[in-house]
């Protein structure tokens, strides 16, 4: 008789372990699913405040414009790609001066790079006792909260985008909207005033 409830205790408790796992994998996997569908939003803006820089981000169809200044106000560059056309910008502002071409403009806010949620990664964090995934609010949208060690992040439900992350290096806000952004915001910058870096 004891060894048949030991059996039904134990049996439970693998059914509840495999249950767990397999919530958190399902919400790992949802997770993935919704970044990569970021990825694919043809009309976005958002603004990041990084622990050194603030950045603002336009992007519309295939123009990309990008803003990233630094908070002691030593930096500020402006960048401005069309992708279709190959052609594009990176603009000093403080020096009034750019380059034809931009070397690295980044497509989507740099918090959404959660280093611990690599895709081979999912099945040990579904496994893993000291990583948490919940549900919480921040700024009134419905997130997956993470908190793995040091790290903490909320990713928005609706786009997959990440809202805060903190770690032992960095800590990002975003704020982001999506089919806000006009022709006017991504115009091809007027340069009238910069002198070209490369001119001879």
């Amino acid at each position: 008789m004891k060894k048949k409830i030991i059996y039904i205790v134990i049996l439970i408790i693998i059914i509840l372990l495999v249950s767990i796992f397999g919530m958190r994998l399902s919400k790992l996997n949802k997770i993935s699913e919704l970044r990569d569908e970021s990825k694919k939003i043809s009309n976005l803006y958002f603004t990041e405040e990084g622990s050194s820089s603030i950045t603002e981000f336009w992007k519309k169809d295939n123009i990309i414009k990008q803003n990233v200044r630094l908070k002691s106000g030593d930096g500020n560059i402006t960048f401005w790609k069309d992708f279709e056309k190959d052609e594009g910008y990176t603009i000093f502002n403080n020096s009034k001066t750019y380059n034809v071409g931009v070397e690295v403009i980044s497509t989507q806010p740099q918090a959404n790079n959660i280093n611990c949620l690599d895709n081979k990664n999912i099945l040990l964090l579904s496994i893993n006792p000291m990583f948490k995934i919940t549900s919480k609010k921040y700024n009134d949208r419905d997130c997956y909260y993470i908190k793995s060690g040091q790290d903490e992040v909320y990713i928005d439900k609706e786009y997959g985008i990440t809202l805060y992350q903190k770690n032992e290096l960095n800590e990002y806000k975003v704020n982001y909207s999506v089919n806000t952004v006009t022709d006017e915001d991504i115009a091809k910058p007027d340069l009238a005033d910069f002198t070209n870096s490369y001119a001879e």
